[in-house]
């Protein structure tokens, strides 16, 4: 339970208008459950050559269960921008404990349109959609929307062994107190059908449009909850 809300929460985002190229950045998150210190996150965006970028998000247990567990969870997402939005192009998931340990990848063709994977049931392939997503990049997408006020917040996204579409909404605007003061944040949820979960992000305007926390409600009433350190 503990590893999936982790592993199901660590988002990442950037502000990717298409009047300018995003700065490279790291950003540190402090992750509770249930209000107790459970671990910590770390967000990375950095270049790598003059067309693709490689976003990070890695997260470490440090407390707890998490801890006990070596809970240790890395997601990189190989992407370049189209348009003013990112477009994967490779992807991998690692997720290491002291019991076991879990690896997905995945590689965007766009000019064979193909897509192929792998996981740890062997090798998969999808269809090819232009502009497709893989789960670390959805709220990357959604950031510079969001900045770009665009209301469809829908993206396609290749997930394990399929591809969904993800629709988020915009709440309105809220005020939250951070380690950089209070900042104003828009507050976006995840539109789920016939699920009990709730995820719900604050982006902060005043900072690239990043996410300052994110707040995931399982059915069962328990939480997890990803501040800006």
């Amino acid at each position: 339970m503990i590893t999936r809300l982790i592993v199901s929460l660590v988002f990442s985002m950037l502000a990717g208008v298409a009047a300018a190229e995003p700065a490279a950045f790291s950003l540190d998150y402090a992750v509770s459950r249930n209000g107790k210190a459970l671990g910590e996150a770390t967000l990375s965006l950095e270049r790598i050559n003059a067309e693709t970028w490689m976003f990070r998000t890695h997260t470490v247990g440090t407390e707890g269960l998490a801890s006990f567990a070596g809970v240790e969870i890395d997601e990189r997402s190989e992407f370049r921008w189209s348009d003013g939005r990112p477009e994967t192009l490779r992807y991998s998931f690692d997720q290491q404990m002291r019991f076991k340990s879990k690896k997905r990848s995945l590689s965007v063709m766009p000019n064979a349109s193909r897509v192929s994977g792998r996981d740890d049931d062997g090798e998969f392939n999808l269809e090819y959609e232009p502009g497709l997503l893989d789960r670390n990049l959805v709220v990357l997408a959604l950031a510079g929307d969001v900045a770009r006020d665009e209301q469809g917040l829908q993206y396609r996204v290749a997930d394990k062994r399929k591809i969904d579409t993800n629709e988020y909404q915009v709440m309105g605007t809220e005020q939250l107190d951070t380690p950089r003061g209070k900042l104003d944040a828009v507050r976006v949820e995840r539109l789920r059908r016939d699920s009990g979960r709730k995820t719900t992000i604050w982006i902060a305007p005043a900072l690239d449009h990043l996410p300052i926390r994110i707040l995931q409600v399982e059915p069962d009433g328990e939480t997890l909850d990803m501040k800006l350190r």
